[in-house]
């Protein structure tokens, strides 16, 4: 009995310990050891963003089968819940800015669909804090890429997120500009505010600088930007361009190694783009992660990093193995005591014959 009772509890102490590593601990060791802390030297000129790129909330039409539709969904919402709040907490920020992407199903739903996954974005990015959200639509929520543009649904994305398509915020101009409907907002010249030392910003879904276009030159010339921040393809690069025509200079994949912080000169003749990964673990790519930017106005910089997430297949890796291995333990443990009960028979047997003998 004692020795039953030992081996149960060695049981639930593993499942216990694999459960809390990979649903706490592990979280906190990435923030802890792996994301860098970037600030500015001032702060009266200081804007601090958190970037989100392609959450792809899951939807009900290709996550249908029960249970594993129901399973993946609560997964996925509670794995980008947990990273989120991490990373808001990390970044303290000033701009909370969704490069667009915001549903996996958002250009296919129906009316009621779009309405559930819109209620379940609002829960998973819940979060008491003063700062300023941005909100662009993606390819997977209007259309535009594999489906054609869907101009209801960019209605109803506008209803749901009510916002100017240029918004200021100290010294930085923030401009949301669309290469899925190709729309580009206006500068407003003869405001006071936007006259002096500004940071013009672009906020875009999918990328420009990396693909040149007539288009992207037009975005350049009239707006000039400073910094772009792009997404849509759920990887990490850097590019930069030419500020006066848009032309591509360098092209980088920026590596997810733990804790770099790259610094950039906003005042040099260059414009540079930066395409923040996914932060979903549905995505079909390895590193997922966020962006983290700091505007100084004082010394005209931006640093940026990418704040990478701990990887949620390795944890479910970790279930199934843990699980497999208890398999085994309880198999072995049945067999060993269905081995002990027959031996024990065969003895009494033995003895009974030589007994009747």
């Amino acid at each position: 009995m004692l020795k039953k009772q030992r081996k149960t509890r060695i049981i639930l102490v593993i499942i216990i310990a694999v459960l809390i590593y990979n649903e706490y601990i592990a979280y906190s060791l990435k923030k802890w050891f792996s994301w860098p802390t970037i600030h500015c030297s001032t702060s009266s000129k200081c804007i601090k963003i958190l970037l989100v790129a392609d959450p792809q909330i899951l939807g009900e039409q290709y996550e249908v089968y029960f249970p594993r539709g129901l399973i993946s969904r609560w997964d996925s919402d509670r794995y980008i819940y947990k990273v989120f709040q991490k990373a808001v907490s990390h970044v303290d920020p000033h701009v909370v800015v969704f490069l667009g992407d915001i549903m996996d199903e958002g250009s296919v739903a129906t009316d009621d669909e779009f309405k559930r996954y819109i209620e379940r974005f609002h829960n998973v990015f819940h979060v008491n804090h003063r700062a300023k959200f941005v909100f662009l639509p993606g390819d997977n929520d209007i259309g535009g890429e594999t489906e054609p543009l869907s101009i209801r649904k960019m209605k109803m994305f506008q209803e749901t997120f009510k916002q100017p398509d240029v918004m200021h915020l100290g010294h930085i101009d923030m401009f949301k500009v669309s290469r899925i409907a190709y729309t580009v907002p206006k500068r407003e010249k003869n405001i006071s505010h936007l006259q002096g030392n500004r940071t013009r910003i672009i906020f875009t879904h999918m990328p420009l600088l990396f693909v040149p276009s007539t288009f992207v030159q037009q975005v350049v010339t009239q707006i000039r930007p400073h910094a772009i921040f792009s997404a849509h393809d759920h990887k990490s690069r850097h590019i930069s361009a030419d500020a006066e025509t848009g032309e591509r200079i360098l092209a980088e994949m920026l590596p997810p190694n733990a804790g770099p912080v790259w610094q950039y000169q906003l005042n040099t003749g260059l414009v540079h783009e930066l395409m923040v990964p996914t932060c979903s673990y549905r995505m079909g790519v390895s590193n997922m992660g966020f962006g983290a930017a700091v505007i100084d106005g004082t010394t005209d910089t931006m640093l940026y990093a990418v704040l990478w997430l701990p990887s949620r297949f390795w944890q479910l890796y970790m279930y199934i193995i843990t699980l497999s291995m208890i398999c085994m333990f309880i198999i072995l443990i049945l067999c060993q005591h269905v081995w002990f009960r027959i031996r024990h028979k065969l003895r009494r047997g033995a003895n009974n014959t030589k007994h009747t003998v």
